[in-house]
């Protein structure tokens, strides 16, 4: 999962670099407590973005679910700020066989997600609208029963050679 927020080099020409912090701080705050509270693993912090991952170390057998939850209750928590303090995020997830393990080098090395599952997931969030959640195809099968009402979409994403098959969940 990839959680990034939009318009945030443009919110943050506008504002102090203490401002600046305290959003920041609020947001991972934020989503950081709805990825734990889903069982889900912090892999890592990046600029205005959050990315995470379900099923590891320890496998749940409904990773998608909780990925899922822990992405709408972010698009939740984040819709009842202060209208003033309000941020705009969009949000990728997606499902499949990934390594996951230490990667660097002797000195630094960082416990992380690798593979096409995690390319989509980051591609699904920069095609995400604000406000939006789009999960790919093997994350939306084993939930669409709970949200029949999600818009299918096939996305050119960068980097792919077909068209990836996405559902559109709105916050």
């Amino acid at each position: 999962m990839f959680v990034d927020i939009r318009g945030y080099t443009a919110l943050v020409e506008q504002m102090a670099p203490s401002e600046v912090v305290v959003r920041l701080n609020r947001f991972y705050d934020i989503a950081t407590k709805a990825i734990f509270r889903h069982d889900g693993t912090l892999d890592k912090l990046v600029g205005d973005e959050v990315m995470a991952f379900f099923g590891a170390p320890l496998h749940w057998r409904d990773h998608p679910k909780r990925a899922v939850a822990a992405a709408l209750e972010i698009l939740q928590e984040v819709a009842s700020l202060p209208e003033n303090n309000r941020l705009k995020i969009g949000i990728g997830i997606s499902t499949g066989a990934a390594f996951v393990g230490n990667v660097g080098g002797k000195e630094v090395a960082d416990y992380t997600v690798l593979g096409d599952t995690v390319n989509i997931a980051a591609r699904l969030q920069s095609a995400a609208a604000p406000g939006e959640i789009l999960i790919a195809q093997d994350t939306y099968s084993p939930i669409a029963k709970a949200f029949p009402n999600a818009r299918r979409r096939d996305l050119d994403l960068k980097g792919k050679s077909a068209l990836v098959t996405a559902w559109e969940i709105a916050g």
